[in-house]
This record gives structure tokens, C-alpha cells and sequence, in this order.
């Protein structure tokens, strides 16, 4: 009986520690509010201001001036350094989809 509560619990830990995982992204605080990924580029400026570097790749433009198929507008922007932390966003057609930060 002692054996097959400790193993229900440690089945029922990793349960736990797997939706746990599934759940997290990335967030982070700025002055204005969170931003979370999904936010606009817009939502991001109103929250956190003007990053402090921005680089731009535009969509793939076809030589009839038209986007190639699957093409899409990319913005990286990094904010910092604050307190020594770095925080790099990654934005595709405007939405945020990916946030990671680096301690340097």
C-alpha cells in the first residue's frame, strides 16, 4: 500500500510539473504594464516605449512588386541593458511571438 501511494504521487508530481510546462511563456514588466506574446507592436510602444535598438527585415518582394507566397515582415527590438538585463523581442506581420531575456 506504502509503494502504490508513493508511485500515484510521483505520477501525479510529473502530471503536474508537464501542464506546469505547457503553460509557460515569456512576460515581462515594463513601466506601462505586462506584455505578453500575441500583443501588437503597438501594445508593446504603449507599454514599454521605443526599444532601445529596433532592426527591420521586410517581406520578400517578387519581381512583378508583389510579396512572395509565405513572405512576412520580422522585427527584432531589444530593450536595455536595465540593471545589466537585456530583453529581446521578436515580432512577425506585428504580433510578438517571442520574448526572451539575458543577463550580459
Amino acid at each position: 500500500m506504502n509503494r502504490l501511494l508513493m508511485q500515484l504521487t510521483a505520477l501525479g508530481t510529473a502530471a503536474g510539473m508537464a501542464l506546469l510546462c505547457t503553460h509557460l511563456h515569456a512576460a515581462m514588466r515594463c513601466a506601462g504594464g505586462l506584455i505578453d506574446e500575441g500583443d501588437s507592436m503597438d501594445q508593446v510602444l504603449q507599454q514599454c516605449g521605443e526599444p532601445d535598438q529596433r532592426e527591420t527585415t521586410p517581406q520578400y518582394i517578387e519581381a512583378d512588386g508583389f510579396p512572395a507566397e509565405g513572405s512576412v515582415n520580422e522585427e527584432d527590438w531589444v530593450y536595455g541593458p536595465d540593471n545589466g538585463m537585456y530583453r529581446y523581442l521578436h515580432f512577425i506581420d506585428g504580433k510578438l511571438v517571442r520574448l526572451r531575456s539575458q543577463r550580459n
